[in-house]
Parts: structure tokens; sequence; C-alpha cells
């Protein structure tokens, strides 16, 4: 497991640099799908006795170590989200630069147009950064919140128009 989610780096991040975001994007959900069924598979939730510790903690340090991996290799795609994760996870909350949008010149003459850029200079390599054993994890808050359908459906229309 902890092979797929370092393999992430090199794939997703050859596919960026192919300007493949689709296929990167795609890529990376895939490692967090094996990621998940590893979890699942290994049901940490029923480990509950002495004899079991050692295994839970294999399990949990593995988890821990494919989500600090694969939240780095969807930084590019979601920051503000990624640098939250890092939070929970005991880091300082800056795995990832906020984009910003800056206008510039085609090269080769034609109307400029916008791109999305950031500075990246202060940012932690895109490899593996081992997750030590007995580092505090935050209380679990979710990242993400589930949309009211009339909100998706407000942001279509205004996209539309």
């Amino acid at each position: 497991m902890l092979a797929v989610a370092e393999g992430a780096f090199a794939t997703v991040g050859d596919l960026i640099g192919r300007h493949r975001q689709k296929a990167a994007v795609g890529e990376a959900m895939r490692a967090v799908g094996e990621v998940n069924k590893y979890v699942s598979d290994h049901e940490p939730w029923k480990l509950k006795g002495e004899e079991q510790r050692e295994r839970l903690g294999t399990i949990l340090h593995v988890a821990a170590q494919c989500v600090a991996d694969l939240n780095l290799v969807l930084a590019p795609f979601l920051p503000f989200s990624a640098n939250e994760v890092d939070r929970a996870l005991g880091g300082k909350g800056d795995v990832a630069p906020m984009p910003r949008i800056d206008e510039v010149d085609d090269l080769d003459g034609g109307a400029a147009y916008p791109v999305i850029t950031g500075d990246y200079s202060g940012f932690p390599a895109w490899r593996r950064h081992p997750v030590e054993p007995g580092t505090p994890v935050a209380k679990p808050t979710p990242v993400f919140t589930k949309l009211d359908p009339a909100v998706v459906d407000e942001e279509l229309a205004r996209l539309e128009g």
C-alpha cells in the first residue's frame, strides 16, 4: 500500500508535467480508492485486544502515511483542503500555496490570457515526507461540506450565463 501511495508522486507528477490535469486527478483518486480499500479490508476498528495493538498500529501508520502522501499529491488541485488536512495530521498547514490568477501575454502575438499560478518556493518537495510514529493527530473535523443542491443549481446557472 505504501508503494502505491509513494508511486503516485511519479505518476501524477508526470501527468501534471504533460498538462494532463484530468488524468492526473483520476490517477490520484485511483490511489485514494486503493487506500480506502486497504482500510476497509483490514478493519482496524475491529482490532481491540492487547494482542492486536501492534497490528492496529501498523495499519493506522500505513493509513496515515498514505493520507499524508496523497494529500500532497492532491495539493495542486485542492490547496486549501490540503492545508487543512496537513493541520489535522499535526503539520503547520502549509503544504500548498493559495493560487492566484495572472494575465499573461501570448508568446505568439495573440491576446493575453489568464493563468493560474502561485509561489511554490517555500513548500514541501514533491515526495514522501515520513510520518513519525507518535505524531499527535487532531480530533477529526470535516474538511469538506456537502453542498445543498440549490447551491449547485445556482452555480451552474451562473456559469451558463
